[in-house]
């Protein structure tokens, strides 16, 4: 039996090809030793024929599994001339010879619909089992996303975001949860299936909004977290307090809140200490966890901004906030406001005269 799973609906042919080795498997527990995975981006065509000639041990069938061996020759916009299969000749001249009804064989890849060599060189091969999962698109795909949420005990409620965040800084525009994800995820069915898993803990059974999948599914909390942080350091209030805004309707903690900015200032006692030893950028980024040239660049000018005396400060600032706020002297979320204006007030610019 020979088999090759292509498309765009990754999730669909993973679940496919659990289907196959259960197939395989017969019951038996044995698929671990009768399972071989070749990676066909490389794979030579006598790295495929010999482990299909072999026999199962102590079970019905032996798979032979051959991931990546479509997206070899899945055509590149750059491509001008298709890649040629002449190389793979022997294995198709074994494929049409016929292989023991033992023996699995599972082609697996990702095709976007375009000409593919060798899925159309496989369709010419007398007996193979041709099996496409296509993008899923508009409608279909909605109805996917609510199947799948139901399956895992999610229940959509439609509505507008009641996020506390001014329009056009941050709320979704979507009032349907399922679309929000449409719109986030695309056809990609892997992703959905992830984002899928985390909502269903992160709601526990209570209805999902679109709220709940622009915290959970797009990244706005780690967002969010940054915009606080960043606006805090930069002399930003109006960004620092939106951001405040935001983890606050989502109940995040005054005190996980101060340890977010603690771990921001001692980055930038880091960035000044390598600067002062004469460290390169490069050597900063790896050491903060920011190689990346903007991030990098933003928080060594960060640094550089509040300087030695400003990191004191900012240190003096936040052990005093959180001292008045363990005795009970102030309230901790106004603690919390008190200590953003002040450490605001290390990097703002001087206002114009």
């Amino acid at each position: 039996m020979i088999t090759v799973l292509y498309g765009v609906d990754g999730l669909g042919i993973r679940r496919r090809l659990q289907e196959l080795k259960d197939e395989a498997d017969g019951g038996t527990g044995m698929l671990t030793t009768n399972l071989i995975t070749v990676e066909g981006h490389d794979a030579r065509p006598v790295d495929i024929i010999g482990p299909c000639m072999t026999p199962p041990f102590l079970s019905p069938r032996r798979l032979v599994h051959v991931p990546g061996m479509v997206d070899r020759f899945e055509p590149r916009p750059e491509q001008r001339i298709p890649r040629s299969i002449e190389p793979l000749k022997q294995l198709f001249e074994a494929l049409e010879g016929g292989i023991p009804e033992t023996t699995m064989l599972v082609f697996s890849g990702i095709s976007g619909g375009r000409r593919n060599a060798f899925i159309d060189r496989m369709k010419k091969v007398k007996g193979v089992v041709m099996q496409e999962f296509p993008e899923l698109k508009g409608e279909p795909l909605l109805r996917y996303i609510r199947d799948e949420a139901a399956a895992r005990g999610i229940r959509f409620r439609s509505g507008g975001s009641r996020a506390p965040v001014p329009d056009g800084d941050g709320r979704p525009r979507e009032t349907d949860p399922a679309l929000m994800l449409a719109n986030l995820l695309k056809s990609d069915t892997l992703g959905l299936s992830n984002e899928l898993d985390k909502l269903a803990l992160y709601t526990l059974g209570r209805d999902a909004t679109v709220d709940d999948v622009a915290l959970v599914c797009s990244g706005e909390r780690e967002q969010q977290v940054f915009d606080f942080t960043d606006g805090v350091m930069d002399g930003d209030l109006g960004k620092a307090f939106r951001a405040l805004a935001f983890l606050r309707h989502h109940a995040e903690s005054p005190q996980g809140l101060l340890a977010l900015l603690v771990i921001g200032y001692r980055q930038s006692a880091t960035i000044l200490e390598m600067l002062a030893e004469g460290a390169d950028p490069d050597a900063i980024g790896k050491a903060i966890g920011r190689p990346w040239p903007n991030l990098r660049d933003r928080a060594i000018r960060r640094a550089r901004a509040l300087g030695p005396d400003g990191v004191k400060a900012a240190y003096a600032a936040i052990v005093e906030a959180d001292r008045t706020n363990k005795t009970g002297e102030v309230d901790e979320d106004l603690a919390l406001e008190i200590l953003m204006t002040k450490l605001a007030a290390l990097t703002a610019p001087a206002p114009r005269r």
